[in-house]
């Protein structure tokens, strides 16, 4: 094989916690992650040497800056014996800096790619093991589905993909949130309330496997987990940036939404609809008033894996 085509997705968060602060310095985290049908895509190709072609999006570094390629050297570094090389296309649809993953996603398309492109033989774990040194999000693309996320976002536990399901995703095109800004600032609001120690952490992650959230998705429950959804960072960002305050008070406002929230670390917001029909018929009522907000919408499905092969 030769040539390779594969769909990177986005996802957003149902459930977003921040626990506290870990020994090496990241947050402990506690989250639901959902992948969805808004996809960038990668077509790798067998090369001498390694490149990198990007597309789609202005201002996307197609160098040793960009997940991408950290992924592919990676895997070339782990394998010193053999000549690996590969010429990498992508196509960017996923805004940046979003709360939407598609950096993390990419990286996940990477290496699972370049391990059956380069005939290397890694376990989805093992892939996972070297997602998680690229980024947090990253094996949760390689599992993709509903997924709880615990620790820095890298330790899965699977729940039941709700059967149908969609998303009315909405980004302002003049607003990004830098992640590491945006978890600066959650750290000097939030930290007085943080908890200590594994102990606490521990018995947090279970409060969350039992909790009704976990539950309706478990029984397909949509309408139920979309009065739950929950993102602590809501609060803290929208504080700091009120566009996206005022997204998540335009899309509330769509018929027959099950809930409201924000992505991630934002800006990114999203309303969760149990049919793709209502999403539609969300995204047709509200289509003058997100142009006029100059919010980008996009209709999305809940998706069942995460990267997948074309």
């Amino acid at each position: 094989m030769t040539c390779l085509h594969l769909e990177s997705p986005a996802k957003v968060n149902l459930h977003l916690a921040l626990l506290g602060l870990r020994d090496d310095g990241f947050h402990e985290l506690a989250m639901v992650m959902q992948a969805i049908d808004f996809c960038d895509d990668l077509v790798l190709e067998l090369h001498s040497g390694l490149q990198l072609h990007c597309e789609g999006i202005n201002d996307l570094a197609n160098n040793h800056t960009n997940l991408v390629m950290q992924a592919a050297q990676m895997l070339r570094e782990a394998f010193p014996e053999r000549q690996l090389g590969a010429r990498i296309h992508l196509h960017k649809r996923i805004p940046l800096k979003a709360g939407l993953g598609g950096g993390s996603s990419n990286a996940a398309a990477t290496l699972m790619g370049l391990n059956q492109l380069w005939a290397l033989g890694l376990s989805t774990e093992e892939l996972k093991v070297y997602g998680g040194q690229l980024g947090s999000d990253v094996p949760f693309f390689i599992a993709g589905g509903t997924q709880l996320c615990f620790g820095r976002g890298e330790r899965l536990e699977p729940v039941a993909k709700p059967p149908g399901g969609a998303v009315l995703l909405g980004k302002r095109l003049d607003v990004s949130v830098p992640t590491a800004w945006a978890y600066g600032i959650c750290r000097e609001e939030l930290a007085q309330g943080y908890l200590k120690g594994e102990q606490a952490f521990c018995c947090s992650r279970q409060a969350l496997r039992r909790s009704e959230m976990v539950a309706a998705l478990n029984r397909g429950d949509l309408t139920t987990a979309g009065h739950l959804l929950c993102n602590q960072m809501e609060d803290v960002v929208t504080a700091q940036i009120p566009a996206v305050l005022q997204n998540l008070e335009l899309l509330r406002q769509a018929p027959d939404c099950c809930g409201v929230s924000m992505t991630g670390s934002g800006p990114s917001v999203f309303a969760l609809f149990a049919t793709m029909e209502g999403a539609e018929a969300a995204h047709r009522s509200l289509a003058s008033r997100l142009k006029a907000n100059e919010i980008e919408a996009w209709v999305c499905g809940l998706r069942e894996d995460g990267v997948r092969f074309c």
